[in-house]
């Protein structure tokens, strides 16, 4: 007996359900691989932003230590431009150029003036080779060293400036020699040597002096002995005398000058008692001691240098 061979519409199809279960397995682990993707990228995402975020705190960092640099340097500036500008309406010196060079150009700048008859400098040392620019200046009336230190090699040069009237030379060691050369100088009114180391011989060389009128000078070598040498410049009318130990014979002896209207003594060694005697002689006059006007100076004023 023939056995029947099932259709193929009979025969159970496995393909279907191999198929499903595939299908199924596959979709399950893309599931899984996605979200771990995920987890990545947001962490990788978290690491960048804080990776950019510490970049962004350097750079704000260091945009503010450059800002506060900025205003340090224009602080300093504006500092040192108020110096300097003070130090021009004071001076009128700038000691960003070298001294010998900025002498220079002040002696050029007069020369070429002839309405400019002073040279002051009050804020560097001027030495005698730089001195030697003074000699160019004819017409100059007024000269003012304040910080040295010319020495009597340059007192030829300064005495022989045909209109000087006022000469000022502090911290400079003019000696005996030096004061000497001012003999050449018949125009000078005004004389300042605080600093000086001149004797007694250097007071007597300036009775030559027609016209002096104000005599300050300070030396280690004067002494009570120098007030008759200064009794003696008949022109004076006013004595400034530093560091010298005139005493009560020494001051009645220049108390008596004829022309004499103001005396200042520093460090003296006059007593209480010539104190009394010159006001009760010679009210007229105007006194300072120690810089100071004295208590009983009917001639007390405001001064002004």
């Amino acid at each position: 007996m023939a056995t029947e061979s099932p259709s193929p519409d009979d025969e159970p199809d496995a393909r279907p359900n191999s198929g499903d279960d595939t299908g199924s397995g596959d979709t399950g682990d893309a599931s899984v691989d996605k979200g771990d993707a995920e987890v990545v990228d947001a962490d990788v995402q978290q690491a960048v932003l804080g990776i950019a975020s510490e970049r962004t705190a350097r750079i704000r960092r260091r945009r503010q230590l450059i800002l506060i640099a900025i205003l340090i340097c224009s602080l300093v500036y504006a500092v040192i431009w108020s110096i300097k500008r003070l130090s021009g309406q004071l001076g009128g010196s700038d000691l960003s150029i070298a001294p010998p060079v900025l002498l220079e150009m002040m002696c050029k700048e007069i020369k070429a003036d002839p309405s400019e008859t002073t040279l002051r400098v009050t804020e560097f040392e001027v030495d005698d080779a730089m001195a030697a620019h003074i000699g160019e200046l004819d017409h100059l009336e007024t000269l003012i060293l304040d910080q040295g230190a010319v020495t009597d090699a340059s007192m030829a040069t300064i005495a022989s400036l045909p209109n000087l009237r006022q000469l000022r030379l502090r911290k400079s060691p003019i000696s005996d020699d030096g004061v000497k050369e001012l003999q050449k100088c018949p125009t000078l009114m005004f004389l300042n040597l605080p600093q000086s180391t001149c004797s007694t011989e250097a007071i007597k060389s300036l009775s030559v002096l027609p016209r002096l009128r104000q005599l300050r000078i300070g030396s280690p070598n004067l002494g009570n002995e120098s007030a008759r040498q200064i009794a003696k410049l008949e022109t004076l009318r006013t004595v400034h005398l530093i560091g010298i130990p005139i005493t009560d014979e020494g001051l009645k002896t220049i108390a008596e000058m004829p022309l004499l209207e103001s005396l200042y003594l520093d460090d003296s060694a006059v007593t209480e008692a010539g104190w009394q005697w010159l006001f009760t002689n010679h009210s007229h006059l105007h006194v300072h001691i120690n810089q100071n006007h004295h208590d009983r100076d009917p001639q007390k004023h405001t001064h002004h240098e």
